[in-house]
């Protein structure tokens, strides 16, 4: 089948990776590349997998960071890319892929903390290696100890403060208690 290249793509990093989409993924792409970034291949596969998680299409997201993550990334890059791909392998149900992530940002998280905060001038409120981790712990797995060993984890790393450690095992104990009423009062009698 013949097919045109969008005019946007043309000589940019990615006019070459282009003819090897599938039709209909070449179809989606169009729907995300007015506003891509094509300043790199790394910005070009970040703006379009941002905008599809926006745009409530995991499933794509998961394409583009999984393409994106074959090329050679920096250490930032990587971390950045594992941020948008946790997200996505959590919109399409992937847990178990979204917290093997969440492990190697954590790892990775020493190398690259300094540019991150310096960056975002502190330690940014969404990071997904941390929030999702957890939100996969408790909300999927009822893992409410491992939640708590996370937390400590977490501002062993300098990724939570002690006052922000303090509010968030409330919150677990909380949940864990709430979810404890739930089960009861919606016990039935199997008849």
């Amino acid at each position: 089948m013949k097919f045109d290249i969008p005019v946007k793509m043309k000589g940019t990093p990615s006019e070459k990776w282009y003819p090897s989409l599938s039709e209909s993924n070449r179809i989606i792409l169009n729907r995300y590349l007015e506003n891509a970034d094509l300043s790199s291949s790394f910005q070009f596969f970040r703006s379009v997998s941002d905008a599809a998680l926006k745009d409530d299409n995991p499933s794509f997201a998961v394409f583009m960071c999984e393409e994106c993550s074959r090329n050679e990334l920096s250490g930032t890059e990587r971390f950045d890319m594992n941020e948008l791909l946790i997200d996505a392998y959590i919109g399409v149900k992937r847990y178990d892929d979204a917290k093997f992530l969440c492990e190697e940002n954590l790892k990775l998280f020493p190398s690259v903390s300094e540019k991150i905060i310096s960056r975002n001038g502190s330690l940014p409120e969404k990071l997904n290696c941390r929030n999702r981790y957890i939100d996969i712990v408790v909300g999927i797995e009822s893992g409410y100890d491992e939640a708590f060993a996370l937390l400590e984890r977490f501002f062993d790393m300098d990724l939570i403060t002690k006052e922000d450690l303090a509010f968030r095992k409330q919150s677990l104990k909380i949940h864990r208690l709430q979810r404890s009423f739930d089960g009861v009062y919606t016990y039935s009698y199997k008849k």
